[in-house]
């Protein structure tokens, strides 16, 4: 079936219902209280949050942050040579900072130090998320094996599924992949039991790594990083929504090939972390504005989402931004002292929302 014949069966509602996509309904039902969220911080290309000893750190491009939420400002810790793509905290208080291109570096809280970790070549350059096991034992998602975590639109439009997770011996230097054949992993957490799930972005999922089983699928957006709740369960970040056209595209191979090899990739049919709302961006179906309005309901290729899951992975409160917001691109979450810091790479800013407010749906 070409194109167009694909076009006028979703209108038809004839096999279009091949490309829908899940509704966001029930506990995911639309609110805004994302845009309500109390503004803190204007941060340019911010990404990454972590807690370490009731400080919060953030990542804005190469640069790491410390994070004064009373103050309202930040302190730049250290910069890198390339775009920080992940951070994690040990217990006994060591960052661990993948740099796009570098490596992972290791530095004490509180220093300027840092070492890099004895990583292979090939695992230097799509690191998405890092977890320690323990103060020696690090795992790491890797997105792609083809592709720069920058390059991650190519890999969803080549239908990447050379994802990975490995685990690190910091004392040896030992790696070891523990599971591969993932679509872009972009998240990891611990469950309850002790098991690590990982957020599989293009399979639009929530994994165990050990049994390979599904906890949570159908997801009506792309799943980003998870981070602990204080009831014991955890807060997604979902950075874009599914759209019947996107999933149209991807569909096409012949289409798909042509607008990969020769559209730059910012004006490509697909998500994205913001709007851009710039006269050169693709029609993106519903998503057009009419009158110069964007409807909240417009299928939109990013948005903002926060999803709280409880302890067996069943969503019980969701935070959004609408089509018509501006606060999209949610990559990371983090709870601390009551509070949920969001990081909008939309936006280009951090957000801080009151729990005990009744800021919950």
């Amino acid at each position: 079936m070409g194109l167009l014949s694909r076009i006028s069966s979703i209108f038809n509602r004839g096999d279009g219902d091949a490309f829908s996509v899940p509704a966001m309904d029930g506990v995911l039902k639309p609110n805004t209280l994302l845009d309500s969220a109390e503004h803190l911080l204007d941060v340019s290309q911010i990404d990454n949050l972590v807690c370490l000893n009731g400080q919060l750190y953030c990542s804005s491009a190469n640069a790491l942050l410390l994070i004064d939420p009373g103050l309202k400002q930040s302190q730049p810790v250290l910069s890198f040579d390339g775009p920080i793509t992940a951070i994690a905290a040990s217990a006994d208080r060591t960052l661990a900072i993948a740099i796009e291109g570098v490596g992972v570096a290791l530095m004490t809280a509180g220093t300027a130090v840092y070492r890099l970790l004895d990583l292979p070549g090939d695992q230097i350059a799509c690191v998405t998320a890092a977890l320690f096991e323990d103060d020696d034992t690090i795992l790491l998602t890797l997105g792609s094996a083809l592709h720069a975590m920058s390059d991650w639109k190519r890999d969803l439009m080549g239908h990447g599924t050379t994802g990975s997770v490995v685990r690190h011996r910091v004392s040896t230097g030992a790696t070891e992949v523990i599971r591969n054949g993932l679509a872009f992993p972009y998240g990891m957490a611990f469950a309850q039991d002790g098991k690590v799930l990982v957020s599989e972005s293009w399979r639009y999922r929530i994994v165990s790594i050990s049994s390979q089983a599904s906890l949570l699928a159908e997801l009506p957006a792309y799943p980003a990083r998870l981070s602990p709740a204080s009831d014991g369960g955890h807060w997604l970040a979902l950075f874009a929504p599914r759209r019947q056209l996107t999933e149209l595209v991807l569909r096409e191979d012949d289409y798909r090939t042509e607008m990969m090899a020769t559209i730059p990739p910012d004006a490509w049919i697909g998500p994205d972390f913001s709007d851009g709302g710039n006269d050169e961006q693709p029609l993106q179906s519903g998503s057009v504005r009419q009158m110069g309005v964007m409807k909240p309901w417009a299928p939109s290729r990013s948005y903002g989402l926060v999803v709280r899951l409880d302890s067996t992975m069943v969503p019980v409160a969701s935070y959004h931004s609408r089509a018509d917001g501006r606060i999209h691109g949610i990559a990371s979450v983090v709870e601390l002292n009551g509070f949920l810091y969001i990081a909008s790479r939309g936006a280009g800013a951090l957000l801080r929302l009151d729990l005990g407010s009744g800021a919950s749906v």
